[in-house]
């Protein structure tokens, strides 16, 4: 997987970034963003924004007026479709979650772009775990008891939606735990915090949701954290195993953020906004909020991007088939 093997160059990405011409002058540019504001993803791509319209430093300069414009809906396929047809002249980007582009080609009949046509990765700007949390009233204590509550019935669980990462990550530990499809039942939700609701309420046992949307609840007790999905415990639920640790080495489930550009933008352009990202997720304050949002500041460039991209599609393509997740 590519996650597994994510390459660093932010200093070379900074020296391209530092070095490309100067873009969209006089015209606004714009970060098509695929979340409502006060979302992760929202914010990532407002420090984006603001890293791009002031310069960070070290030679980088600014690139005038960049707007983040909120297109939520559809797993990102609204702001995909704007970005596809628009003009590939460096003034329209998209930050997206990379399910985006890795799933729903696999999720929709017609998601309304084409991936391989329409556009092209620019950078990674960030990855993110879920973890795996329970309500307490299930007595569930780690996932050797999730699998028996599983194998005894059907076990409840709630998402942020069909094919959003809370999804895709139970489907994928179903088969880790070599659980049949019925033994986990899936209660779809209209976003996170609809999710957590249901969760909270005891209405539904468990769910992979955002390290920052339950840290709260598993602190205060009324939730219980089981595992996170990545290869690191977080720096939230320090006392959280990841999956791997809790018996399945092979575990590793994040998603990126994923910057991208209509495709035929000028290679400077993709090369330009690729320095920048490296150079904002490589500064301090902004490693800061990262982590408070549950984000890893992992930067890499164009080739990285379509790297994770088909790594990811080759994974959710197969969990997308195995189970008949289908959407349209």
């Amino acid at each position: 997987m590519a996650q597994g093997i994510i390459t660093r160059r932010v200093a070379g990405l900074l020296a391209l970034g530092a070095a490309a011409p100067a873009m969209a002058q006089g015209d606004a540019t714009r970060i098509l963003a695929t979340f409502p504001p006060g979302a992760a993803l929202d914010g990532v791509a407002r420090l984006l924004a603001d890293g791009a319209a002031r310069g960070t430093g070290a030679g980088d300069r600014p690139r005038g007026t960049v707007v983040v414009d909120n297109r939520a809906g559809a797993n990102g396929n609204i702001a995909a479709g704007l970005l596809a047809r628009a003009a590939p002249d460096g003034r329209t980007l998209l930050l997206a979650i990379d399910t985006t582009f890795s799933l729903n080609p696999h999720l929709y009949a017609n998601p309304g772009f084409d991936p391989a046509v329409d556009v092209e990765p620019v950078a990674i700007a960030g990855t993110f775990p879920v973890a795996l949390l329970v309500h307490p009233s299930a007595g569930i204590t780690d996932l050797a008891a999730l699998a028996r509550a599983a194998r005894a019935r059907p076990l409840l669980y709630a998402s942020a939606g069909s094919g959003s990462p809370g999804h895709l990550a139970m489907e994928f530990l179903r088969a880790a735990l070599g659980l049949p499809p019925a033994a986990f039942e899936h209660v779809p939700f209209r976003g996170n915090a609809e999710a957590m609701t249901s969760l909270l309420a005891g209405q539904v046992s468990a769910g992979f949701i955002a390290v920052a949307g339950g840290a709260d609840f598993v602190r205060d007790g009324r939730l219980r954290a089981l595992a996170v999905s990545g290869p690191r415990r977080m720096e939230m639920l320090p006392d959280t195993p990841t999956v791997a640790e809790s018996g399945h080495p092979a575990f590793d489930v994040r998603f990126a953020f994923v910057l991208m550009a209509p495709r035929g933008v000028p290679e400077e352009v993709r090369r330009d906004w690729a320095g920048l990202v490296a150079a904002v997720l490589a500064q301090p304050a902004t490693r800061a909020r990262l982590a408070a949002w549950g984000v890893e500041p992992d930067a890499g460039g164009p080739a990285e991007a379509a790297a994770w991209i088909a790594s990811a599609g080759e994974r959710w393509g197969k969990v997308a088939r195995d189970t008949g997740m289908r959407v349209g």
